[in-house]
């Protein structure tokens, strides 16, 4: 498999554990892909990407390219602007635990 199109593949498994509506993705296991997409882009040498993948990566479903995949058509995807906005729904007025790796 071509090193971009693993990429691609590599983004869509995190955006699909970003999503906190999911109630069997727990904090842990967000934390797991996080960490093992990390580990993935600051491999030596550096992976490829498609142009399309960023604005996926960043934005998820809301990107303008996830309406042209048919695999994600009918998935919600949280991009990570989106993960690392979401409120905690256990603290008032803080963030989801998972948002400072998700920024860093």
């Amino acid at each position: 498999m071509p090193d971009a199109d693993r990429s691609a593949i590599e983004i869509k498994i995190l955006l699909r554990n970003l999503d906190p509506t999911k109630t069997n993705i727990k904090h842990k296991d967000r934390l797991r892909k996080l960490q093992k997409f990390r580990q993935y882009v600051s491999a030596n040498p550096p992976p490829e990407f498609y142009d399309d993948d960023y604005p996926m990566l960043l934005l998820g479903s809301e990107s303008p390219t996830a309406d042209e995949d048919e695999d994600l058509m009918r998935v919600n995807l949280f991009g990570l602007v989106r993960a690392v906005g979401c409120p905690s729904s256990d603290h008032k007025d803080s963030l989801k635990r998972s948002a400072r790796p998700a920024i860093s």
